[in-house]
């Protein structure tokens, strides 16, 4: 890293005010506090010299929200817009375009890395390469477990969100209730995580779960999936939980699609807008709602510390919220 950065790094982290440690969510109005110092102190250098790579797992809604929290951080420490890279896979399936796009941004010399990891596996040795280069890594929504010398972890607790969400769900159903769950693509730690959460409370609240699908986060496939469960289990299907909000929406449509909307209730995951907006209309019962603006606009925040030496908890939960017809409004744009 050039002498000019770290003398900008350094600018940034006297100027922080807020506690370096935790990286909460009050870092709003310190990092406009500290884009306003930064750029006072341009003999120090050009904060714009930074370079900032962000990598999601697709450009799903949720992922994009994640790329904006990033985005706007980002320019809030006066970095330059041009200095600023979102890239994702047209879907989480296509896991070698992901590590391809790593590998380009290390050429580029990024100073800060925020990735969402769609296989682990597959990306361990390009996590060390830009380890070994002194790319500050901050995870964001997805984790490499396996992998050491990432700065923190920003993302939801997903076991436990979906098992408190599946709780409060499970109040919403009638007893001995049948419910079906659409997941996310096999293998995701995520989703993985999320499905056992919902299974386990379910089961607690005395539901029954009579099948669990893999509709990789697509709306289309969702309905379709959706479609064959309610020819599979005619009159038999109470609910439906999904792991993701893009199988909610998609789930709601074949629904609807054979006039059970009323019969049949869902809970959704993430956020979306176009699933909030099924809230609204009560196609969709409630969503266990995430944070993304929040995970990102963090793990820029955390990137930027580190550089200077700052260390933080391995983990930060950015917390969930419950999004029902009581509440909608408040998350509808």
């Amino acid at each position: 890293m050039s002498l000019s950065k770290k003398m900008v790094i350094l600018v940034l982290m006297i100027c922080m005010t807020a506690n370096l440690a935790a990286c909460n969510n009050s870092s709003s109005d310190t990092a406009s506090s500290t884009a306003a110092k930064v750029q006072e102190g341009s003999d120090a250098g050009d904060a714009s010299d930074l370079k900032i790579g962000v990598v999601m797992k697709s450009y799903d809604e949720f992922q994009q929200l994640v790329m904006d929290g990033a985005k706007d951080m980002a320019l809030e420490l006066g970095i330059a817009e041009a200095n600023i890279t979102l890239v994702a896979p047209n879907n989480e399936s296509d896991v070698m375009a992901q590590v391809t796009m790593v590998e380009d941004l290390i050429s580029k010399d990024i100073d800060i890395l925020v990735l969402a990891v769609n296989q682990e596996d597959s990306m361990l040795n390009v996590l060390d390469t830009a380890k070994e280069k002194g790319i500050q890594i901050v995870f964001a929504d997805t984790q490499a477990e396996n992998f050491e010398g990432a700065v923190t972890y920003i993302g939801t607790d997903n076991k436990s969100a979906a098992y408190e969400g599946a709780l409060i769900f499970g109040e919403e159903l009638e007893d001995n209730s049948n419910v079906v769950i659409l997941r996310g693509k096999l293998g995701d730690v995520n989703h993985e995580a999320r499905t056992e959460g919902l299974v386990e409370a379910l089961e607690e609240k005395g539901h029954t779960v009579l099948e669990v699908q893999d509709a990789n986060c697509e709306t289309d496939k969702a309905a379709s999936t959706m479609e064959d469960l309610l020819t599979k289990y005619p009159d038999q299907i109470d609910a439906v939980m999904v792991t993701s909000d893009s199988m909610a929406v998609g789930a709601a449509q074949a629904i609807k699609g054979t006039g059970l909307t009323d019969s049949i209730k869902i809970c959704g995951f993430d956020g979306f807008q176009s699933a909030i907006s099924l809230v609204e209309t009560g196609e969709i019962t409630m969503i266990i709602g995430q944070k993304p603006y929040e995970m990102g606009y963090e793990a820029v925040k955390c990137g930027a510390e580190a550089i200077d030496g700052t260390t933080f908890d391995s983990y930060i939960n950015p917390g969930i919220v419950m999004i029902t017809s009581e509440n909608y409004k408040d998350y509808l744009k």
